[in-house]
């Protein structure tokens, strides 16, 4: 046997030996920082979670102490109150009343058009939709008749309400400004639903064929016209009465000739 075996067999398994080492420890490293980015990732996820649940409690508590004592005799610490969070920490996320209305106008748009969305893909007629979408639509703005009411008669909060009709170039301040900004995407979106319904009923034949753009701010009219005429009505409104009502009266002028006729 040659002499130099022994020692060279010995060389070759250290050298395995440093080799594995090596790469263990190599292996050691990138788990750690795999593993601290994926508990940072974690801790963003419930940090984000964690504000989105508290500013969706804050709403809720505006909304129910707007609701309770009117818009004017809220206050911040009201609000704080009722939704179980100091005042310091309210301000983390609203800075004050103004901002609060108008970001619970935002949280109303972009809940309605979730449930609007919603009714779109549902595989019915254009006919039974369109009683979907007001049915949806009425009933929501009744659940919000006190905010709503709240709003309206509040004349500071005028300019708000006129400048959601037009382009927001009335805002002043950066906070109007963010607000406008977030504003025309809701109202694009609620717009587009009804141009989507309506699109989908004059293919269908169920529907004449008309201007978008005009069925569009009839029908927005409507809802509108409805939903004052309930703000302002001294006797308790029938919601279901009224939503086959208008479901009957907007159907007149929106199918087709020989389909009204039948």
């Amino acid at each position: 046997k040659n002499p130099l075996d022994k020692p060279l067999l010995f060389l070759l398994s250290c050298a395995g030996i440093l080799i594995g080492l090596k790469s263990k420890l190599k292996s050691l490293k990138m788990k750690p920082q795999k593993s601290r980015k994926s508990l940072s990732e974690k801790r963003s996820l419930r940090e984000l979670d964690r504000r989105r649940r508290n500013r969706e409690a804050i709403l809720h508590a505006a909304e129910i102490v707007i609701g309770r004592k009117g818009l004017t005799a809220s206050s911040m610490d009201d609000v704080a109150a009722e939704a179980g969070f100091s005042k310091a920490t309210l301000y983390k996320y609203i800075q004050g009343k103004s901002e609060l209305v108008m970001e619970l106008l935002i949280h109303y748009l972009e809940d309605l058009n979730d449930r609007l969305a919603a009714i779109l893909i549902k595989p019915v007629k254009p006919e039974a939709k369109l009683l979907l979408l007001l049915r949806e639509i009425l009933r929501y703005q009744a659940e919000k008749a006190n905010i709503s009411r709240a709003f309206i008669m509040n004349p500071s909060h005028m300019q708000i309400f006129r400048a959601m009709a037009e382009t927001g170039a009335m805002a002043a301040s950066e906070t109007e400004k963010d607000f406008f900004h977030r504003l025309q995407p809701a109202r694009r979106a609620m717009t587009g639903h009804l141009e989507r319904f309506l699109r989908e009923g004059i293919a269908s034949g169920d529907f004449r064929p008309f201007p978008l753009e005009i069925m569009v701010r009839f029908l927005t009219a409507v809802i509108l016209g409805y939903q004052h005429d309930q703000l302002f009505r001294e006797s308790k409104p029938d919601i279901d009465k009224d939503i086959k009502n208008i479901h009957e009266f907007i159907l007149r002028g929106f199918k087709t000739e020989s389909q009204a006729d039948s």
